[in-house]
């Protein structure tokens, strides 16, 4: 995936939920947004997560569909430049904002209308559920702990 309009639709949107579901309190780190494009792009994850519902705790909805672990790590690694790439563009049409506190990088959605000409809504229904679901899961979780669940640490 060399797509970094689609990778800054994504992650934006990931985003966008992520705050939405915290009330606007907490904003997902770098390290968050790096993991999301390797499970929702990837089409046997992303098959995994849309069979399981929102509610289901990540722990489970993992130990039921391992395959979701299979191969992350290497797809972590290839999807980070077309990640890093899609949070600058976002950030600098406006979406995100970059933020740091303490030596950690986090992103926060800044503005409610999309860039003039652009369609994010044509991401497809399985990507878009799939970010609705990661962003349901990550928000329960650190990033130390969540790479630790996936195998990463």
């Amino acid at each position: 995936m060399h797509n970094s309009a689609l990778a800054c639709f994504v992650l934006t949107s990931f985003t966008r939920e992520y705050q939405s579901l915290t009330a606007n309190t907490r904003h997902p780190s770098l390290e968050k947004l790096l993991l999301v494009l390797p499970l929702v792009l990837h089409k046997p994850t992303r098959d995994s997560i849309r069979r399981r519902k929102s509610e289901t705790p990540l722990h489970s909805v993992l130990i039921d569909e391992p395959r979701i672990l299979e191969g992350l790590r290497p797809r972590v690694a290839a999807h980070a430049s077309v990640s890093c790439q899609g949070l600058n563009i976002a950030c600098e049409t406006g979406l995100l904002s970059r933020r740091e506190n303490d030596g950690e990088v986090f992103f926060s959605f800044r503005n409610a209308q999309w860039p003039r000409g652009s369609s994010p809504t044509a991401l497809s229904t399985d990507i878009v559920g799939g970010i609705s679901k990661l962003a349901r899961w990550f928000k329960d979780y650190s990033a130390a702990e969540l790479f630790a669940m996936l195998g990463l640490a």
